[in-house]
């Protein structure tokens, strides 16, 4: 019999039973689940294209209705441990719409990543466009055939905010780690968890709390 349809099913289940949307600790945390599905593949020498798209469930007033997103984005390997790329990507949020555009360089050392994105961000309605710096580290751990672990950090701070009266911040820290099963050699599904840190000055800290199920194919 086989069994992959069941390891696949369970590794979903684990990470949607994490999912309770409910409103802790007076709104200062939330639970969300998103879903992602990935599209990737070479088109040229050294030439990634990936092309990904989220439905993010958020389910707390706090954070906003929930969202859908989907983005483009290209990366070229240009010497053995580094890659430069760029992309655009469209949120909906309950019809209001951003419009992202990045660009990133990646450097590989062994098992652990690090990558730094600049990202210009266009609302609706903002006073002008909001400009993001993000700085990420991942480390990727084998665990057994066809399944590897991920463990990572990233900051990402304002440089110019979308409304004029506000300067530069620490917009959040994202703490992520995941669990992926290689089902094929085109096809991979994982679980993830994401804490969320946002500060808030002289106010507690929000936190947010994202389980989320990814799905990959490689063309």
């Amino acid at each position: 019999m086989n069994r992959m349809p069941l390891r696949i099913a369970t590794l979903l289940a684990a990470t949607l039973a994490a999912w309770q949307p409910s409103k802790a600790q007076a709104g200062e945390e939330d639970t969300q689940f998103w879903l992602n599905a990935i599209a990737t593949g070479k088109i040229g020498e050294d030439t990634t294209l990936t092309i990904d798209a989220t439905q993010r469930w958020r389910g707390a007033d706090e954070v906003g209705a929930d969202q859908q997103t989907i983005r483009v984005a290209l990366d070229q390997q240009v010497a053995d441990r580094t890659r430069i790329g760029g992309g655009i990507m469209l949120f909906d949020t309950a019809g209001l719409t951003e419009i992202r555009t990045h660009q990133q360089v990646t450097f590989t050392l062994g098992r652990v990543e690090a990558r730094t994105r600049l990202e210009e961000r266009f609302f609706d309605g903002a006073d002008r466009m909001e400009l993001r710096l993000r700085q990420r580290v991942t480390y990727n751990q084998p665990l057994a055939k066809d399944w590897r672990a991920v463990a990572g950090v990233e900051w990402l701070g304002i440089v110019q905010s979308r409304s004029r009266d506000e300067g530069t911040s620490t917009e959040q820290w994202r703490f992520q780690t995941s669990l992926v099963h290689r089902v094929n050699e085109r096809l991979d599904v994982g679980a993830i968890y994401w804490m969320v840190v946002f500060p808030r000055g002289d106010q507690p800290a929000r936190t947010s709390h994202i389980p989320q199920a990814v799905i990959t194919y490689r063309f």
